[in-house]
């Protein structure tokens, strides 16, 4: 009886293990398949670019101004991340307030031999 709980929690946690891949690789097909020029995009190496156009599976990125590289669809990874980094203003500015209290002073020598 207690096999039968031990493999019935194993069988459990391998379904939601790989339920969780399958709607990983549905969403990252549906991204691949509904590309449309203009569109951010990352491929799977990290390359970020611009969408300029989408012929079969060959998709068109503009990596910089007056810079396109041709890609297969499935090289394509996902969209950027577009969160902001969290920087509170004030706190940067404290930081910068004096950036020569700082720095040691000419002929200073403070390290150790």
């Amino acid at each position: 009886m207690e096999l039968l709980v031990i493999f019935a929690l194993l069988i459990g946690v391998m379904w939601l293990m790989t339920s969780r891949g399958r709607k990983q690789q549905r969403e990252a097909a549906t991204f691949r398949s509904e590309l449309e020029p203009g569109q951010e995009v990352m491929t799977g190496s990290g390359l970020f670019g611009t969408v300029v156009s989408v012929e079969g599976e060959v998709v068109t990125l503009e990596i910089a101004p007056g810079v396109t590289t041709r890609w297969l669809r499935p090289a394509i990874g996902k969209p950027p991340a577009t969160a902001e980094p969290d920087v509170d203003v004030e706190d940067e500015d404290a930081v910068l307030e004096d950036p020569e209290a700082a720095a040691p002073e000419p002929g200073d020598d403070t390290t150790t031999r």
